[in-house]
């Protein structure tokens, strides 16, 4: 495992440096928000909006951002994302106006965005296949610490100095990483060695090849899958919390502890699951995070007791990095760099509709018509019928994304 971690190229760590450092950064501004927001004097509706603001921003721009990063190099949109990210986390420290506040709420998301794409496309550039599912996994792991650094780190901060401490120290953090990925070398262009403005200005011909590679079958089939795996997710996180302090009389500091432990699992374990990803295959590991997500829904919505709950949510953390890792070296597996940022975009895009419709649409309708306990069997429900689309469309997940299927004898 140790020698494959030393044949990754070192611009994967240095992604993987800014991933973790950018989600720490984001994860400690999390727990401050309403307090910030009621500080302010916002209402729930503006609170409300403001947390929807980096989630609007996700989706709105992501596919766009996708194709611009084929056309003028990766690099330049991961620069342009963290330099963004810097801005608009360093300006919350800096207004107390909710109308403004949400434009950079909207502009952190847009910079997220922007730099999912950029990294995760540059790592399937720079990295083999066979290699693909360990890089993506270093990636996850980066993250996932991220995650479990950051409300800690936020919190520290908030209590040493004062609530827009944190503030100042995301936007350095972004500038930090800006200047980490200036070192990462340069991809030949898929395009040619230069893309003036003229030629990445929309086209019709151009437009029509964008739109023939986001909307074959195994394009729309990937984004199936990832909508299905996004909107189950969301309902997961969502009712989790709520789930078990109502079932299981859990506090603030044991649902927080759950989280960190199932955190820390992914952490850990995320590049062993990639390499696993090179070895046995990308949709087979699809399917082990998607059963192991559910089974872990299905005890939840049992509630059979604290211990029992505690070691699912702890084991558990090995779902998703088990699905993102395989999911994302997937696409690059699929796809010609010329095209790998738009269907990357597209595909990303289309998941935060499913997560943003799990959480803020089927949980809140499935908890007042049924009852708090529902949200997770329809979680689990959602995943066993993602498996069921995933075992459907195995082929069709095989097959190179713009290319005809060539009938081997």
């Amino acid at each position: 495992m140790f020698a494959s971690l030393r044949q990754l190229h070192w611009s994967v760590y240095a992604l993987a440096f800014a991933s973790g450092v950018i989600m720490t950064g984001f994860m400690m501004l999390i727990p401050l928000l309403p307090a910030y927001s009621e500080e302010l004097g916002f209402n729930e509706y503006e609170i409300g909006l403001l947390v929807a603001a980096f989630f609007i921003g996700r989706v709105l721009l992501q596919f766009p951002l996708g194709i611009l990063s084929d056309h003028i190099g990766r690099r330049h949109i991961i620069w342009a994302a963290l330099l963004l990210f810097a801005f608009a986390t360093t300006a919350y420290a800096l207004t107390e106006t909710v109308s403004v506040m949400i434009a950079l709420r909207t502009l952190q998301g847009v910079a997220s965005s922007a730099f999912v794409v950029g990294a995760q496309s540059y790592i399937n550039d720079r990295t083999p296949s066979r290699s693909r599912g360990l890089a993506n996994g270093v990636m996850s792991s980066a993250i996932n610490i991220g995650v479990i650094a950051g409300p800690v780190l936020g919190g520290a901060l908030s209590v040493a100095y004062n609530i827009r401490a944190p503030f100042w120290v995301g936007g350095a953090l972004g500038l930090v990483c800006f200047f980490v990925t200036l070192s990462i070398p340069h991809l030949r262009h898929p395009h040619g060695p230069s893309a003036p403005w003229a030629d990445i200005r929309p086209q019709a011909s151009r437009l029509r090849g964008v739109l023939s590679t986001v909307l074959c079958l195994p394009a729309l089939s990937l984004s199936t899958v990832h909508f299905l795996f996004m909107a189950g997710l969301g309902i997961f996180l969502t009712s989790v919390p709520v789930l078990t302090a109502i079932l299981l009389s859990w506090s603030a500091n044991l649902i927080a502890l759950a989280l960190a432990l199932n955190g820390a699992v992914a952490a850990f374990s995320s590049p062993y699951l990639g390499r696993l990803s090179d070895r046995v295959g990308r949709v087979k590991m699809m399917i082990f995070g998607l059963v192991v997500m559910g089974a872990q829904g299905l005890v939840v919505f049992l509630h059979p007791g604290t211990p029992i709950t505690l070691a699912a949510l702890t084991l558990g953390g090995v779902a998703a990095p088990a699905y993102f890792n395989s999911f994302y070296s997937l696409q690059g597996d699929l796809t010609r760099p010329r095209e790998r940022g738009a269907l990357m975009g597209f595909v990303g895009s289309f998941g935060e509709w499913g997560s943003i419709i799990g959480s803020s649409l089927i949980t809140p309708l499935v908890w007042r018509s049924v009852n708090v306990n529902a949200p997770m069997a329809v979680n689990a429900g959602i995943l066993a019928f993602t498996v069921v689309v995933v075992l459907l469309l195995r082929a069709t997940l095989k097959r190179q994304v713009g290319r005809p299927t060539i009938q081997k004898s």
